[in-house]
């Protein structure tokens, strides 16, 4: 099926232009510090772009991590778009699953990968609001730079395992199909806010207030007595 296009950037913007912008988006994955670091592979070059929205859920806070890419840079095939709901950052969690999509796309194409599928079932975990905060796999790629900054949050780890192993976000059954009871995972408790901070409290800090003295009580009143 041809992809219907849509828009064409050459009709708004110049060669040059689009090549810096090409630039920018390898930077990003393939330059040392670069928040999509954890998008590289290792014989394919990829560029993309990262990013983490701030969004409310039912009263608490969450993100949304993104991560776009293409692949390869020099002659692109695909595009790969990967969002993930409670994710900490878009480099560290939504970049290791866009690649590993490309990754595995390009292997079909060479014949070098045959793609398994099996049913699991829903991971379901004791605190839905949970922060994802990293998205490893077997052999992963490397380590990225900084990342971008998102709220203070709960953490949690999420590993992710290559395709001949077996995950481990629910509990595995016996060969009677009885699963054992675990210890219950204790509910992280949220941490106020500190209060906003203006201007100059932040350009300079925060005065520190003295500490009040305590006022003494008034002596007590004396009655004169009657005769």
């Amino acid at each position: 099926q041809t992809p219907r296009v849509r828009a064409d950037l050459r009709s708004e913007l110049s060669r040059e232009q689009i090549d810096l912008v090409r630039k920018g988006l390898w930077k990003v994955v393939n330059e040392d510090g670069g928040t999509g670091g954890r998008a590289r592979l290792k014989n394919v070059q990829v560029a993309g772009k990262t990013g983490t929205a701030q969004a409310t859920d039912r009263g608490h806070k969450d993100t949304i991590a993104w991560f776009a890419c293409f692949a390869p840079f020099d002659n692109p095939k695909y595009v790969v778009a990967a969002m993930v709901q409670g994710g900490e950052h878009g480099g560290s969690v939504a970049g290791p699953i866009a690649t590993r999509i490309i990754e595995r796309a390009l292997a079909l194409d060479e014949g070098k990968f045959d793609m398994q599928v099996a049913w699991l079932s829903p991971a379901h975990k004791a605190n839905p609001f949970q922060m994802i905060k990293d998205v490893n796999y077997a052999g992963g790629n490397v380590p990225s730079g900084d990342e971008e900054n998102a709220d203070d949050s709960q953490n949690a780890d999420a590993q992710m395992a290559s395709s001949d192993a077996t995950p481990d976000v629910e509990p595995e059954a016996d060969s009677q199909g009885k699963v054992r009871r675990r210890a219950a995972v204790a509910r992280a408790v949220p941490v106020a806010a500190p209060a906003p901070r203006n201007f100059f409290e932040r350009l300079f800090g925060v005065r520190r207030q003295p500490v009040p003295v305590a006022t003494p009580p008034p002596p007590p009143t004396r009655r004169r007595g009657t005769r």
